[in-house]
């Protein structure tokens, strides 16, 4: 894939708003040429190689006016939004001229050679097919075409882990083979291995939530709530959830029981008391009432009659009433008695049902409270051991689709012998390369092992050190293009690094020599003064921007 050229609309007014022609082959130079106190002042040579980007499926078009830095430039944002910019990519592939065009306003359309597409995931799918010509989109348009389009500094720094997300190995093993045209199974495996990265971390959240770390963790834990919650049964069976239950359950009853008898006793004096009151009033209707002037009339005409002498009728009268004064007397006193001894075990009976209330009530307060503490335990606990059993057998059936994928993974097409040519015809690029722009030949090492990382770097004297990793970035790349278009792969032969403003000028200078010559396109964007000794060539220079002239000329 070679790029031909951008342009970049006013779609409002179809007014142009730039135009930039590639070079076939070698340097296509877009200059910022203020000086030095000026430079970086949004200028838009960053700019130019950001809106490529968003051509090739870059996400948002915000990085077009929203930086980490310098935050949102809100003239930029608002112009692309009033004129709803598109900016056109034409390039070519084979024989074949394809057109990719991307709106750089929010919500804006895509279209890929005149056919608009619906959103940006099926228009990275279809750029996947076209520019890479991976109709499985595995590994990702964005996986794959980040290794020739390098803009953060981030992507810089780790060389050769070019994705800036961090992913697993295995991701970067799958980049790396399709990227060196090794094989394609591994790609094929991608969807496997993300799937298990995925359960991993649901297991690990499972684990993490329930503060264990592994399945046999997780029996023992259920073993242990499942016996707890057995004891708890059997206390509630046995009325054990409150200490000493069996003494202060006797203690109650006994008090009942005295009460009971001290209620069988109060009972029968109040029946006592009942009994000499009715006596006592059955003696005082014993008392003469009877009319007295009549009973003495009687009286006399007896005494006629008699030869014996009567008693005096007063005293007869008196004497039985005086009798009967006596019995209710003693009645009386035994009736006092009685009372007394009723209202004295009134008194030792009220005590005793205050106590046995007191206790009753305090006693059942602590056996409810702790029945209900000890069934809240209870409940809590089987709504644990429930959710931990729930989330076992989701741990053992997720370990189980784990190690069904793992068996379903592909472990053909080794391609062991095409790997180790291949690598090889990559050391042969990277090894003059990197003697040419660093001065040190560093040579290329493949892992194959799904769990390594692919592709190391080594020297005579080890690992490059920081200082020249920008420089070893372009000896990389370049090496990458040069086997592309050696073994006609269909991949991009373009290359764009940003940030090279800090390079050393002796390396930038063998680069510029080495990127004159290459067979691919090394776009850069850079300051002119970094190249003011470099002797730029006027057709090495694709865009010329300035203060007065800057990208979208706002």
């Amino acid at each position: 894939m070679q790029l031909i050229k951008l342009e970049v609309i006013k779609s409002t007014t179809n007014e142009i708003i730039r135009t930039i022609s590639f070079n076939k082959t070698g340097l296509s130079l877009i200059v910022d040429k203020t000086n030095k106190i000026n430079s970086g002042s949004n200028i838009g040579k960053t700019t130019a190689v950001k809106v490529i980007d968003l051509c090739l499926g870059a996400r948002s078009v915000s990085s077009l006016y929203k930086e980490k830095d310098t935050g949102e430039n809100i003239i930029v944002g608002q112009f692309l939004e009033d004129y709803k910019v598109i900016a056109i990519l034409t390039c070519k592939i084979g024989n074949k001229k394809h057109v990719f065009k991307r709106s750089l306003y929010k919500n804006g359309t895509y279209e890929i050679d005149g056919e608009a597409v619906n959103n940006l995931q099926i228009y990275c799918c279809k750029l996947n097919s076209i520019v890479f010509d991976n109709k499985n989109n595995v590994p990702t348009l964005r996986q794959l075409i980040s290794k020739f389009i390098r803009l953060d500094n981030a992507n810089e720094a780790a060389l050769l882990k070019f994705l800036g997300t961090y992913p697993k190995n295995y991701k970067y093993q799958a980049v790396y083979n399709y990227l060196f045209g090794i094989d394609n199974t591994k790609s094929e495996n991608v969807n496997i291995l993300e799937e298990n990265e995925k359960i991993d971390k649901d297991i690990e959240a499972i684990y993490r939530k329930n503060s264990i770390s592994s399945l046999t963790e997780f029996e023992t834990k259920i073993n242990l709530m499942t016996e707890e919650i057995d004891k708890f049964k059997k206390a509630y069976a046995e009325v054990t959830v409150v200490d000493d239950y069996a003494t202060k359950i006797n203690e109650n009853q006994l008090l009942l029981s005295n009460i009971q008898k001290l209620e069988l006793k109060y009972a029968r004096l109040r029946l006592k008391q009942d009994l000499m009151k009715a006596k006592i009033e059955r003696e005082k209707e014993n008392f003469f009432s009877v009319d007295i002037k009549m009973l003495k009339e009687l009286y006399a005409e007896t005494k006629l009659h008699l030869s014996e002498s009567l008693y005096d009728f007063n005293d007869l009268t008196n004497f039985h009433n005086s009798m009967v004064n006596k019995r209710i007397e003693m009645l009386q006193d035994t009736l006092n008695e009685i009372t007394k001894e009723t209202q004295q075990l009134a008194l030792k009976l009220q005590e005793q049902r205050k106590i046995y209330e007191s206790k009753y009530v305090s006693f059942n307060v602590v056996l409810k409270d702790k029945f209900e503490e000890k069934y809240n335990e209870f409940v809590t606990n089987k709504i644990k051991l429930e959710t931990y059993i729930s989330d076992y057998q989701y741990v053992k059936q997720q370990k189980e689709i784990e190690n069904n994928n793992i068996r379903n993974k592909l472990i053909k097409n080794d391609n062991s012998e095409k790997r180790s040519e291949i690598i090889e015809r990559l050391n042969f690029y990277f090894k003059r390369l990197t003697h040419n722009i660093i001065g040190e030949s560093y040579a290329i090492v493949f892992d194959a092992k799904e769990d390594s990382f692919p592709i190391k770097i080594v020297g005579l004297n080890g690992k490059p050190g920081t200082g020249i990793k920008k420089a070893m970035i372009t000896c990389f790349d370049m090496a990458h293009i040069d086997l592309i278009i050696e073994k006609k792969y269909h991949m991009p032969t373009f290359l764009i690094h940003d940030k090279m403003e800090n390079i050393d000028l002796m390396e930038l200078t063998k680069i510029v020599d080495e990127g004159r010559n290459f067979s691919g396109q090394y776009i850069i964007p850079i300051l002119s003064d970094r190249i003011a000794r470099l002797g730029i060539k006027d057709d090495e220079v694709v865009l010329s921007l300035s203060a007065k002239d800057k990208f979208f000329r706002i």
